[in-house]
């Protein structure tokens, strides 16, 4: 389970990042678009860097043996809020491509959740 919550964190860290570098590359090349699709963007960007940091401090906690569940409940619940939002706009807008990492956020953040609400740890 351990390994699963760093993972994900890292991958949600590292995402953020690539999300805000290509939106501040289409932001520079293109021009700023509306006010809704910058909130948008930031929004995409804070999800992924909250998210994976709650993860990655969590992996960190237990590692360390000290309470790490808080913590990775809070990541999971907002990357589930944020997944939970987007898909149905994307499923119905987007390419298929931008339906895939969300997706998969929401399993591996609805199977951290579920493990947690059982106490199920293989402690590596």
């Amino acid at each position: 389970m351990i390994r699963l919550i760093r993972a994900l964190g890292v991958v949600l860290l590292l995402g953020g990042l690539a999300h805000s570098a290509g939106v501040a590359r289409l932001y520079a090349t293109t021009g700023v678009p509306d006010a809704n699709r910058v909130l948008l963007d930031v929004w995409i960007a804070q999800a992924q860097l909250l998210s994976g940091g709650l993860y990655v401090a969590a992996a960190r906690r237990a590692r360390a043996g000290r309470e790490w569940r808080a913590l990775a409940t809070f990541g999971a619940l907002t990357i589930i809020g944020f997944s939970a939002a987007m898909l149905p706009v994307l499923i119905a807008r987007a390419p298929v491509i931008f339906r895939v990492p969300p997706i998969g956020y929401l399993l591996a953040s609805l199977t951290v959740l579920w493990r947690l609400s059982f106490r199920i740890s293989d402690g590596g």
